[in-house]
């Protein structure tokens, strides 16, 4: 696949729109079978604004994209602005399918059915969580608070059965896609026979009405799109930063402890993706006097998601360990929500109820953010790949030495994309080694921590 990146960060998003179109009208010099368009939130409430003006240009070729937060190409590392990504491959049957049905696992259904690709990879693209607009936001603060005060009742089967109704509205109203979930249904939709890999997007400054998906110069929002790409001989490469998992689940818990710097172990109880208590309590409850965090206060919350500025990334985490497959699961842990139940972004009823409270599993692992595309065989080949945003806080500056690094492994004709860390269903035969982060069969996930690599 021949690719050509264009970048464009102009204040006024039509300027910006109109930048890009006039730079690939001076260098193109083929037709393109594949749009990518990538936008920060520089642009946010704007991006369909963008769309129809670049769809304006190339509105018969399929296009996918989303709002992350930067973009890698080959001239640089940008974290502001809109990227414009042309691709041709004549021996690629490509095309892109989105859809926004109500609930984040009924438009997966729905969308997975529409989809037939005997060889090649399917590339989705959807929001890990999605800040509704205000009033939703509102609306599901409220339910937060109800399910909490009913949550406080003795009986465990009642807590679970309240949690469990939380879990339910929040995927109707597609607040959480939960990635593991989300790809087994379309790597069974495929026959478990090619890579499914999940751009899961979330922004660290969190917003009213975004992350935002692109699907074929819409912006369909909270919805779920997918680039099916046809083709002999693609590699799709997953790795991680973390070791080995064990044979057993008590040898995993303790290459955990040896891994992270743990505070405090718990006894959780939780239902699907809502964690109910640790040690019989609330969650922020039981954490106050061992890490600086607060439950946070409604008003509060709702003035900084208005202003963009509400951070995401937390050093804390929780740390799961999955019964069925040895393998572990951790998800930032911190003053997320103003009410006692806490939501997060996978299902953990395979889980223990030991449960981690920990941090630090970086330092010295600054390479190993891109180790999947290391693994890529053909300088030739367009790199389409992905940086695990926790790299912006964990090395600030230094992040930026990832394009001389990049640069060597692929040369010239690739593409990545900074966002959260990423999910994929790789087939045995794609697989070097016994990954900590399996969360499903051939499944792989957890917050942060993993990368993957499309060479087409």
């Amino acid at each position: 696949m021949e690719s050509i990146a264009l970048f464009s960060n102009k204040k006024d998003h039509h300027h910006a729109a109109f930048d890009l179109i006039e730079q690939a009208r001076k260098c193109l010099d083929f037709k393109p079978d594949l749009v990518l368009f990538y936008a920060t939130l520089k642009y946010n409430g704007n991006y369909q604004s963008m769309l129809d003006i670049i769809g304006d240009e190339y509105a018969d070729i399929p296009q996918i994209g989303a709002s992350v937060d930067g973009m890698i190409f080959p001239e640089d590392i940008r974290l502001d602005g809109a990227a414009l990504v042309l691709c041709k491959d004549p021996e690629a049957k490509i095309s892109v399918k989105g859809i926004k049905e109500k609930g984040s696992i009924n438009s997966a259904e729905k969308l997975a059915q529409k989809i037939k690709c005997e060889k090649g990879v399917v590339f989705l693209h959807f929001p890990l969580v999605h800040v509704p607009n205000p009033i939703k936001s509102v609306q599901f603060c409220v339910k937060g608070f109800y399910y909490s005060n009913r949550c406080k009742t003795t009986n465990p089967k009642k807590q679970k059965e309240y949690a469990g109704r939380f879990s339910d509205y929040c995927d109707r109203e597609h607040i959480f896609y939960l990635p593991p979930d989300i790809i087994e249904i379309f790597a069974k939709n495929t026959d478990y026979k090619i890579p499914i890999i999940g751009m899961n997007v979330l922004h660290t400054q969190a917003r009213f009405k975004s992350p935002n998906i692109f699907c074929n110069f819409k912006d369909i929002e909270d919805g779920i799109a997918a680039l099916i790409i046809e083709k002999e001989n693609l590699d799709a490469a997953y790795d991680d930063i973390f070791p080995d998992k064990g044979r057993t689940l008590e040898e995993t818990v303790n290459i955990v402890r040896n891994e992270f710097t743990v505070v405090k172990e718990f006894k959780a109880t939780f239902e699907k993706n809502i964690l109910i208590m640790l040690d019989g309590l609330p969650p922020m409850e039981a954490v106050r006097n061992l890490i600086n965090v607060k439950k946070e206060d409604k008003d509060d919350l709702m003035n900084r998601m208005n202003k963009g500025n509400f951070q995401v990334q937390m050093p804390y985490m929780l740390v799961f360990f999955n019964k069925k497959y040895n393998g572990m699961v951790h998800t930032g842990f911190g003053s997320y929500y103003p009410f006692d139940l806490y939501p997060f972004f996978t299902d953990v009823s395979n889980c223990d109820e030991q449960v981690f409270l920990a941090y630090e599993f970086i330092n010295g692992k600054f390479g190993k953010f891109i180790s999947s595309l290391r693994q890529t065989k053909n300088q030739e080949k367009f790199k389409l790949f992905s940086l695990d945003v926790a790299t912006l806080q964990a090395f600030g500056n230094k992040v930026f030495d990832y394009s001389d690094e990049i640069k060597k492994i692929a040369e010239r004709n690739y593409f990545g994309i900074i966002t959260v860390a990423p999910s994929i269903y790789l087939p045995k035969y794609l697989q070097s080694r016994d990954y900590i982060t399996k969360a499903g069969p051939d499944i792989f996930y957890t917050s942060a921590g993993t990368n993957v690599c499309l060479e087409i």
